[in-house]
């Protein structure tokens, strides 16, 4: 009788996991999805910095970012705006 309480007991809890198995499993995509969202994010990031390197001041590289992510069309004119000047051959 006492191994029949047992098992009653353990039942509502067995099923209760098994029923949660769907909805764990239906959760892995999101974290998936979020793991890609913040790689495309560092990897914006670091394009967004190797074009905006040649800019020496500080002020116009964080500027230089900042439009990098807000407007591309400006971001272009900034950054060629803002590239060094080749030295003159003599």
């Amino acid at each position: 009788m006492r191994a029949l309480s047992a098992l009653t007991l353990c039942t509502p809890l067995a099923a209760s996991l098994l029923l949660s198995l769907p909805a764990a499993a239906q959760s892995a995509p999101p974290a998936d999805a979020d793991k890609k969202a913040v790689i495309q994010q560092q990897k914006e990031n670091e394009d967004a910095e190797t074009l905006c390197r040649v800019i020496k001041d500080k002020a116009d590289y964080d500027k230089c970012l900042e439009l990098y992510f807000l407007d591309q069309d400006q971001f272009r004119a900034f950054l060629d705006a803002h590239k060094p000047k080749p030295a003159p051959k003599a």
